[in-house]
């Protein structure tokens, strides 16, 4: 007699949107325990809960719009990673500075996030920023409702013919540059590794020092991930380096600029106008932010698209398979020396 293998177990924190067919899909080949998130002590409770009445679990998943919830730490994985069966937690999103990684790769586990998903609707908000910025058009917009028309507005900015500085080239930064290319912008980048000579002719960019990059651009875009080393990365010191009315557009974590010292740079004039959809202590935004209209806000808004989350709902079922499957995920962010052993 053949032995009759049970099913993987996957403990989901979320039902998807709009990638239904394939979480039916899945739910055919493995035993999916989930529940509909709100606030971060009730996931808690059911993590733990769903760990004790239904587990050992295999594998797990987060979908998008975490912010309620956040952050993803051993006291709401422990009960999951902990037992020795959990071999994969994965997650929605390109940025994963709310979840620790070292613990879910201490516990044997692979992480992976869906940093391909978020890659175009991000660059367009970086795009819209940009122009949002260099036109004043929050500045104008308030203008009109406020029934002055132009009075008190300056001149714009055109973008054709200016320097473009794109701090971190990965997929968002690549999608960004040829997008604003279009209106004439000349894009150069700075980023850990450079890229090959024929990417870069193939994208039209060109490669900067840092130093060089803030010293010579006239508009500054964030497109790295923050990390220990990108935290503040631009502060009082960087924007003292910049062109007098800078521009700076950031779409990738709050933190990496420096807020108070942005505020400052924004009150003296340093930095002409900005475009932000990201904040250091989001939602909470510097009160001079909200009243300053120099400055075109958005509520962390950039991969928050129908087809960006149709994709990324996928792309994360899709790494749960490619783990249960062949034991090794489509988009790691880890590699945990002595993996769990995927049940066949």
């Amino acid at each position: 007699m053949v032995a009759v293998t049970s099913k993987p177990k996957i403990l989901g924190i979320g039902y998807p949107k709009y990638a239904i067919a394939e979480f039916k899909a899945l739910q055919e080949k493995y035993d999916i325990h989930y529940f509909v998130p709100s606030d971060r002590k009730q996931v808690i409770g059911e993590v733990k809960r769903l760990c004790d009445e239904e587990g050992p679990f295999d594998g797990g998943y987060v979908l998008f719009q975490t912010s309620a919830y956040s952050p993803f730490k051993r006291d709401m994985l422990a009960p999951l990673l902990t037992t020795g069966t959990c071999g994969i937690w994965a997650q929605g999103g390109a940025g994963y500075d709310d979840v620790e990684v070292d613990f879910i790769t201490d516990n044997n586990s692979w992480f992976t996030n869906t940093p391909y998903a978020v890659t175009n609707a991000t660059a367009d908000m970086g795009a819209f920023l940009t122009l949002a910025a260099l036109r004043g058009v929050y500045e104008g917009e308030s203008n009109v409702r406020a029934g002055k028309w132009r009075n008190g507005m300056a001149l714009t900015t055109d973008p054709n013919g200016l320097k473009l500085g794109i701090v971190g080239m990965g997929a968002i930064g690549k999608s960004m540059a040829v997008k604003l290319q279009v209106f004439g912008m000349k894009v150069y980048y700075y980023n850990r590794k450079q890229l090959s000579p024929e990417e870069e002719k193939a994208l039209g960019v060109t490669y900067s020092t840092f130093e060089d990059l803030i010293t010579t651009s006239d508009v500054i875009s964030l497109n790295c991930p923050l990390t220990p080393e990108t935290r503040h990365l631009i502060g009082e010191k960087e924007f003292a380096k910049m062109k007098d009315g800078v521009f700076i557009v950031n779409t990738a974590r709050g933190a990496v600029i420096d807020e108070s010292a942005l505020v400052e740079a924004l009150k003296s004039g340093k930095v002409s106008r900005a475009g932000l959809d990201v904040f250091e202590e989001e939602p909470k935004i510097n009160p001079y932010l909200l009243t300053c209209n120099r400055v075109t806000l958005q509520p962390h808004l950039g991969a928050m698209s129908t087809g960006t989350i149709h994709t990324g709902e996928k792309a994360i079922f899709s790494n749960l398979e490619a783990y249960f499957e062949t034991g090794t995920p489509i988009t790691p962010v880890n590699k945990p020396l002595r993996a769990v052993k995927q049940k066949q």
